[in-house]
């Protein structure tokens, strides 16, 4: 977790530890040019920047230097709008990289139509860090985005304020499913260590809050033993509150695990490290406890994935012990990276972060619902759309028990600094959705296995299709509540059936339906010649 828990993206660079010989540069120069790429390729971006601001009146025509000290200023945290003009003055000197670099920042100013340009402009040099694909999935989220952000969805959003937030980083909230008390992390000064890293921020503590009459209380460190002198951060949280998975840091501050704590007598009892089914020798950073504390999902970028980080599900046994992990498949990961799972406490609709799918900028906010829990089925993630998501790293979003009210991080202007902790208020309920589960028997009631394709009322539009089991005949539709489709359903040996389905409505709050198939043998006609 860490201060890497925020992915800023593949930063496309090579660096040399030989200084390239300038007419301006003497010896000195040269050395402190070597240290600058040492703490650079380092990741010590602290440290190269303090090195690289020297260096720049040095030689205001060493291109290389500029982009440099851009790079560090865009990993560096407040920083990012400051790389701006540094990146400007190396693209403008021609260095290759830093044409890439700028089309991210002018991404993040929302300039979409620059960034593309200079995404087109940086697949045509040569000697290029970064493959054709990834710029022309960079070229495809800029347009993305610019579309999304054309079309804003209906929130109100607002930062959690002082009494939540601070000016050092804050995020990661887990509310209980009754709204009245929050957990989160924050780097804020007054951490139980009191030890800070070689970017200058404190260590990661977990801070709470308690609602009274719709009013939040001041935030409060809250001690040991959730909190320790390593960093201590907030995951996932039993809807109840009784439980919460923590991340924690070994001593060396890079390897981590992690544990969980159970509330006994109002107090957290010391965490305990979680099964290895979940902790691997790779990194898993966030989880998330299903309702009944029976199926944890969570995050890690083991061998074996789709790409990146992965979200994947492990439940517990009759025996008592935990099943070896599942991934979530494809439908939710991609080969970039997905994080924050949080399974509702319907326990039938997960939300994530990702920067693939269908993400306008960093890691924006998704939306799944599990259709087939025994085929790990998974409906087609929907981006949450602007303003909930960003061009920046929109992430950590939970949902009240209501499914009105939401909690989420973002770095987004207006904040007290960095990352804060907003609250969202959606005007209808997220969970508003139709399960239609059925069977599909032939007249024999045999179980078929049947393509279902879902369009809208007119046939004009695709909106999914499913397959019913073929050892069971069993289906799940998602549909949305009160609506008309058109389905088509095929079978081999089976006429084809063309059926209209209205979805009930969920305003008794039952989100499931029934709607049974039957496939009658399809006709062959008769190919006798007649001689009559």
């Amino acid at each position: 977790m860490n201060m890497k828990r925020t992915t800023l993206g593949f930063i496309g660079i090579a660096v040399a530890l030989m200084a390239t010989a300038q007419p301006n540069y003497k010896r000195p120069h040269n050395q402190m040019l070597d240290q600058a790429k040492a703490h650079l390729a380092n990741e010590d971006y602290e440290e190269a920047w303090k090195v690289y601001k020297r260096l720049l009146p040095v030689d205001t025509s060493f291109v290389e230097v500029y982009y440099e000290a851009g790079v560090c200023l865009v990993h560096l945290p407040g920083q990012r709008d400051k790389a701006v003009p540094y990146l400007e003055r190396a693209a403008r000197g021609g260095h290759t990289e830093a044409h890439l670099e700028l089309a991210r920042s002018r991404h993040r100013q929302q300039r979409f139509q620059e960034a593309v340009d200079l995404f087109e402009a940086y697949k045509t040099m040569n000697y290029r860090a970064v493959k054709d694909s990834d710029v022309d999935r960079a070229i495809a989220m800029a347009r993305h985005a610019q579309e999304l952000m054309g079309r804003p969805v209906e929130v109100e959003i607002r930062n959690m304020g002082a009494g939540i937030n601070s000016t050092a980083h804050d995020y990661c909230p887990l509310v209980t499913a009754d709204g009245r008390t929050i957990y989160f992390t924050s780097r804020r000064q007054g951490t139980t260590g009191g030890l800070k890293d070689p970017t200058g921020q404190y260590f990661e503590d977990i801070y709470t809050a308690v609602n009274q009459d719709d009013v939040w209380s001041a935030a409060k460190n809250v001690g040991t033993p959730l909190n320790s002198g390593v960093h201590d951060a907030t995951v996932g949280l039993n809807p109840d509150g009784s439980s919460i998975i923590v991340y924690r840091t070994q001593r060396d501050l890079v390897s981590g695990d992690l544990y969980e704590s159970r509330m006994h007598a109002h107090e957290w009892q010391l965490p305990v490290q979680m099964t290895p089914m979940i902790n691997s020798p790779n990194h898993e950073p966030s989880a998330s406890i299903a309702p009944g504390g029976d199926e944890i999902y969570f995050t890690s970028d083991r061998p074996g994935g789709f790409g990146g980080r992965d979200l994947y599900r492990i439940r517990r046994l009759p025996s008592g012990e935990w099943s070896l992990p599942l991934n979530l498949g494809p439908n939710i990961n991609t080969d970039q990276d997905e994080d924050a799972p949080f399974i509702h406490s319907d326990g039938m609709t997960l939300f994530f972060s990702s920067n693939g799918h269908t993400s306008i900028g960093g890691y924006d906010i998704f939306k799944s619902t599990l259709t087939d829990a025994d085929m790990n089925g998974w409906s087609a993630p929907e981006n949450m759309g602007y303003p909930l998501n960003t061009v920046n790293d929109d992430i950590y979003f939970c949902l009240s028990a209501d499914g009105f009210t939401g909690y989420f991080s973002s770095e987004r202007p207006g904040g007290l600094g960095m990352q804060d902790i907003y609250q969202v208020q959606f005007p209808g309920s997220q969970l508003d959705y139709m399960l239609v589960r059925g069977v599909v028997t032939d007249v024999s009631e045999e179980p078929v296995g049947a393509r279902i394709t879902v369009m809208d009322a007119a046939r004009s539009e695709i909106l999914g299709v499913y397959n019913a089991n073929k050892r069971t005949g069993r289906y799940v539709l998602v549909l949305d509540p009160g609506e008309q489709y058109a389905l088509t359903v095929e079978a081999t040996g089976h006429s084809t059936q063309d059926l209209t389905l209205v979805a009930a409505s969920s305003d008794s709050g039952d989100r499931e339906m029934s709607f049974d198939l039957v496939m009658t043998p399809s006709v062959v006609a008769d190919r006798t010649p007649n001689h009559e």
